[in-house]
């Protein structure tokens, strides 16, 4: 009589779509999240109490975020949520680019979209940061 060696079957999950930024792919850790914008951060470390803000990590949060904060306000981070993905938001709020081909190289699955389409965005945002001022 010989002995085998149970067979032991495993199931595999399914291999996961590659992550690729130009189409919207982000892969499953990231599904269900936000994609923050630098002034959003700003608002949130508003919100922390004092006796929790003073430490290494903090600070120097604070002032990176503060050097590349665009936007000082709920309204106008509400107002710019209504219209993109939100990773194209992010960067488009994170990076505030000016012109249309500098906005598609730098976020590439806008290329999707007209140049009318990419300028108005743009106008929005640009109003949106003078509007706060």
């Amino acid at each position: 009589m010989s002995h085998h060696a149970p067979i032991i079957h495993r199931s595999r999950k399914a291999p996961q779509e590659e992550e690729d930024a130009a189409k919207l792919k982000f892969g499953e850790d990231f599904e269900d999240e936000e994609f923050l914008f630098i002034s959003e951060v700003s608002l949130l470390l508003e919100k922390i109490p004092e006796s929790q803000k003073n430490n290494n990590v903090y600070r120097k949060t604070e002032e990176l975020v503060n050097t590349f904060t665009r936007f000082h306000n709920d309204e106008s981070v509400r107002e710019l949520r209504k219209q993109l993905h939100k990773y194209e938001l992010a960067q488009l709020a994170n990076l505030v680019c000016e012109e249309i081909d500098e906005a598609k190289s730098l976020i590439p699955s806008l290329a999707k979209r007209s140049d009318e389409e990419i300028r108005a965005m743009l106008d929005d945002i640009s109003a949106l940061k003078k509007y706060q001022s």
